[in-house]
C-alpha cells in the first residue's frame, strides 16, 4: 500500500466510484432478470370451459351446472391460497420498513457515494475522509446483507456482484482509515 495521501485518496475514491458503478449495475441485472424466488401468483377466475380433467365415468352435466364461485374456490385451492384470497405474493426485503431498492433510494445512494468519491479525491480533509469512511461502511453493512440475501433466493450473478460491491466499500474504507491515521502536517 502505497503512504503518498493523495495517491491514498486517488485510490479510495475510485474504490468508491467503482463499487457505485458496480451496485448500479447489479440493480439492472437484478431488476431485469427478476428474482426466481419472488413467483408472481395471481388467482383468475378459469375459462368459461371446464378446466377440471375428464375423468371416465363423470357426467358433463354435472360439470356444466358448477357455479363459477365453486371453479374459483377449486382453482385457489390447487393454487395453495385460501379461497376468497387474492394476493400476490412477492418478497420485498425491507430494511426498517424501508424497501432499499426503490429507485429513488438507489438513486440518492449512488449519488451519495458519487459525491463522496468527489470530495475525497478534492479535498482530503480529515472530517471529510471520516465521513466517507462512514458512508463506504455503512454501504459495506448493506451490501453484506444483500450478498445474504441473494444467497437465499438463489441469484449467484447478483450475489457475486454485491459480494464485489461490498468488498469495493470495505476496501475504500480501508484506505480512509489509513488516511485518516497518518500524522496531519502544517
Amino acid at each position: 500500500m502505497t503512504r503518498d495521501p493523495g495517491r491514498m485518496r486517488a485510490a479510495m475514491a475510485t474504490l468508491l466510484v467503482a463499487s457505485a458503478l458496480l451496485f448500479g449495475i447489479g440493480i439492472l441485472i437484478e431488476r431485469g432478470t427478476g428474482s426466481p424466488g419472488t413467483p408472481h401468483v395471481e388467482a383468475t377466475s378459469p375459462p368459461s370451459g371446464s378446466t377440471a380433467p375428464h375423468v371416465e365415468g363423470s357426467s358433463e352435466a354435472g360439470e356444466a351446472g358448477a357455479s363459477p364461485a365453486a371453479e374459483a374456490s377449486a382453482t385457489t385451492a390447487e393454487a395453495g391460497e385460501s379461497p376468497g384470497a387474492h394476493t400476490e405474493s412477492t418478497s420485498t426485503e425491507s430494511i426498517l420498513g424501508i424497501d432499499p431498492e426503490a429507485p429513488p433510494l438507489v438513486a440518492s445512494a449512488i449519488i451519495l457515494s458519487l459525491l463522496a468519491a468527489y470530495l475525497v479525491w478534492r479535498d482530503g480533509r480529515r472530517i471529510v475522509v471520516i465521513g466517507a469512511i462512514v458512508v463506504a461502511l455503512g454501504f459495506a453493512a448493506l451490501d453484506l446483507l444483500e450478498v445474504s440475501h441473494q444467497v437465499r433466493e438463489g441469484t449467484t450473478l447478483v450475489a457475486i456482484i454485491a459480494g464485489l460491491v461490498a468488498v469495493g466499500h470495505l476496501l475504500a474504507g480501508g484506505f480512509g482509515a489509513a488516511i485518516v491515521r497518518r500524522p496531519t502536517t502544517i
